[in-house]
């Protein structure tokens, strides 16, 4: 993947999950401005706040169980 597609508006298909997701990573790898990554992604902090945990799960789980 490459960071133009972490960056670029997410497509309406994905869920507000996702995007949180995705803005977390962004926001986790690439030191964007928060308000920026929040308005590409189209998600709030609250967004964020619901979805964290379970980004953090996804980024912590071992290598073998991610098939």
């Amino acid at each position: 993947m490459t960071v133009t597609a972490l960056i670029s508006p997410p497509s309406s298909s994905l869920s507000r999950q996702h995007r949180a997701w995705i803005a977390l990573y962004s926001l986790d790898s690439y030191h964007r401005k928060r308000e920026e990554v929040l308005r590409l992604n189209d998600v709030t902090e609250e967004d964020l706040q619901e979805f964290e945990e379970s980004w953090l799960k996804l980024r912590c789980r071992p290598v073998g169980l991610a098939r």
